[in-house]
């Protein structure tokens, strides 16, 4: 029975794209949606490069591109994998 009332409730509360057709489930997300996917605004610029980024959250993973050095290392003994930033780390680890 809660299950069946979450269903209906996310019948009740969806907000259609006028843009693509996809569904949301409130005016605020819809804005997100619309703002990520739909627009080219990208208010946040990197100091180095001055590349333009849509939100803080990719700037930052961006920012650590420019790094010189390579902070990140492997752990595994032997390995001796460095990297600039700890996205490429962490894709290294998955595939050793």
């Amino acid at each position: 029975l809660k299950e069946s009332i979450f269903l209906l409730s996310l019948l009740v509360h969806q907000v259609t794209c006028a843009l693509c057709d996809m569904v949301c489930t409130s005016v605020s997300s819809l804005k997100a949606h619309i703002r990520f996917r739909h627009h080219d605004e990208r208010p946040f610029h990197c100091h180095v490069c001055d590349s333009g980024f849509k939100n803080a959250y990719d700037l930052h993973k961006h920012v650590e591109t420019h790094n010189d050095s390579d902070a990140y290392s492997c752990d595994v003994e032997g390995c001796g994998f460095t990297s600039r930033t700890l996205q490429t780390l962490r894709q290294h680890y998955k595939r050793a």
